[in-house]
Formats: C-alpha cells, structure tokens, sequence
C-alpha cells in the first residue's frame, strides 16, 4: 500500500497513541540547547501533537534522582513541579489533561495523561502514591535509571547492565515488598504499571502480583537485538499475559540498539512471533532522547513507523493496534475508574 493510502486509512479508523513521552519543561532550556549543539538532540514542543493528529500521550514526569536532585527543595517537590510544568506547557499547545481513556477516539485530542517514571518518592513515603493520583497522575513506571525501595534497573544511566549494589551481592534483585504492596495499590487504584528500565526480575515479579494489565512503554527485545534496556522473550510474555503492551522505542543510543526503521520492524515481528501484534504499541520518548533511529524524526514521522511495519508483513488492521488501538485498549481497561477518586485506605 502507498504510504499516503496507508496514513489515510489510518487516520480515518483508529486513533494514534504515543505511550511515553515527555514535554520541553522535562530538560532545562539551556541544557537542551547545549545537547542540541553536542549531539543533535531532537525537541518538539506539545502543539506537534495536534499537527501530527495524535490523540493521546503519556506525558511523564523523571521521578529518580537524574529527574530531581537538580531541580529543587526535595525529590517530591521536583516531580509536583515538573507535573505542573507539564500541565502548564499542554494548556499553552492547547493539548487537554485527562485522566481516563473512554473518550478518546481517531477523532478526539490532543490530549494528554500524566505520568512518573521512576517512583522514588513512592518508595520512599508510600503516602505519595495516593497524592500522585490525586494530582492527576495514571501511569507510573516503578524505575528509572536508579535501584529504588519498590526495584532494580536493567540497565543503568551509563550503559551498564543493572547496578554495582545489585552485581556486587549488596542488594537482591527484583520487586522488594514494599514494591510487591505498591502493585497491589496502584492496582487498587486503577494507576497503570510501568515496567520500562526494570530489571528481568522486577518485571517478572511485578507481572506475577498485578492483577491488571502491566506494560514496558518503551523499549526493545533482545530476542531480535541483545542490549540491557530491552527486554526477553519471557518478559514479553509474562507483559503479555496481563494482558498489557510492549512499547517500542524508535529511539537510538550511539552505535547500539536499533538503529533504523527496518531495525524497528524486525523488533515489532519478532513481538508478533511470540505473543501476538495485538500486545505492541510506540513509545517514542519524546524530547527524552538523544537520538532517533534513521528514518524517524519525531511523532510527526509516525507514517513511517506505519511504512516500515507493512513492509515486514503486518496488514493494516494490525497496524492500526500498533500505532494506537492496543494502547487504548490497555488505558481503558486499567483507567476503569474514569479517573474519578479512588476512596482512600491506609497506605503500603
């Protein structure tokens, strides 16, 4: 199918969903500028969702120490102001805050829901759980770059696989107690559970004690390419078995991890393989990379995702899931509440 062809049955049909991304507020405007100037680092403000017809995306605040020790007072007060940064630069795009997902369609948007990736300061005051969510909060990824009280990474800040507490025999991998009462709160909660940067171990544990479906937003497979942010072959299995997505990330790291479209499609079919094209979606990390893979710009090269998929085989039905329906699909079963108050219980 021609590409033009193919955006426009798209865009008539299903709506496009984008699982994880950030806002310009994320990075400092001159620490932007200079990875613009070092690395070519790409940027796009929050009106390019409306100009690129995207329906909804995951808008997230960094809730680890490379999201908040620079940033103010404390490691909460850090993730409330990049939550009302977020909220500020949507209002100025004209991009709506939700906090459900059964209205969104092809037609409706943009629009956007607040997330943490990286819950930190949950481990550390488990009350801070029921305030996120007061604050509009629904997706919260358990980890980010750092060991936290709730998990372990997978790979950290500088590449490495894991942490030194964890390979050095300091600390056990995997979800703590603590992390396993927090599941079960978010669950409680209707809050949708984010394993991207977790560990083989968290993810394994945190899909066995969630009740909902879990998914990692962005990230890749090392069955179809071996590096220590992406997941195996019986993470997307176990994700899948919640019923949850895996989000991948056309991002690239330097010379490793995919580097272009075709890379992005073989990932993809290799998902497909194993659990079926319905468990796939994107989470592009906008305006939280460094870099994209050859071939994609941003959300607005979201077409050619599209391109390179049906060039690896899948139709255009399961497209349509990838490029947002199995997203929407995960949102509206977790978001059961339809972002209404949740009564409060004593905390984890």
């Amino acid at each position: 199918m021609h590409e033009l062809s193919l955006v426009a049955a798209l865009s008539g049909r299903a709506p496009i969903i984008d699982l994880h991304a950030h806002g310009l507020s994320i990075i400092p405007g001159w620490l932007r500028t200079l990875g613009k100037k070092a690395v070519s680092m790409p940027s796009a403000p929050l009106s390019v969702l409306r100009e690129e017809h995207v329906n909804l995306s995951v808008l997230t605040a960094v809730g680890d120490p490379l999201g908040t020790r620079w940033r103010a007072r404390s490691p909460w007060s850090a993730v409330v102001d990049q939550l009302s940064a977020a909220r500020a630069e949507a209002a100025a795009a004209g991009v709506t805050v939700v906090t459900e997902a059964a209205s969104i369609t092809h037609a409706s948007g943009p629009a956007v829901i607040l997330g943490v990736e990286g819950a930190d300061v949950v481990g550390a005051e488990p009350d801070r759980l029921i305030e996120l969510h007061e604050l509009g909060v629904r997706v919260l990824g358990l980890v980010h770059y750092s060991d936290n009280k709730l998990g372990t990474i997978g790979m950290s800040a500088f590449g490495g696989r894991g942490t030194r507490a964890v390979r050095g025999g300091r600390r056990s991998a995997g979800l703590s107690r603590l992390g396993k009462e927090v599941v079960a709160e978010m669950n409680r909660l209707d809050m949708l559970i984010d394993l991207a940067h977790a560990d083989f171990a968290t993810t394994m544990s945190a899909c066995e004690h969630s009740t909902a479906p879990v998914v990692s937003s962005h990230t890749g497979v090392t069955g179809a390419q071996d590096f220590p942010r992406f997941i195996s072959d019986a993470e997307v299995e176990a994700i899948a078995a919640t019923g949850g997505v895996i989000g991948l990330s056309p991002s690239r790291i330097g010379s490793y991890a995919m580097q272009d479209l075709d890379d992005f499609a073989r990932h993809a079919a290799h998902v497909a393989q194993l659990v079926g094209a319905e468990h796939l979606c994107v989470g592009t990390d906008m305006n939280g990379v460094i870099g994209y893979l050859d071939g994609f710009g941003g959300p607005r090269d979201l077409p050619m995702l599209a391109t390179a998929l049906t060039h690896t085989g899948f139709d255009a039905a399961e497209v349509r899931g990838i490029l947002g329906d199995n997203a929407l699909r995960v949102l509206k079963t977790v978001l059961s509440h339809d972002g209404q108050p949740v009564p409060q219980h004593s905390t984890p």
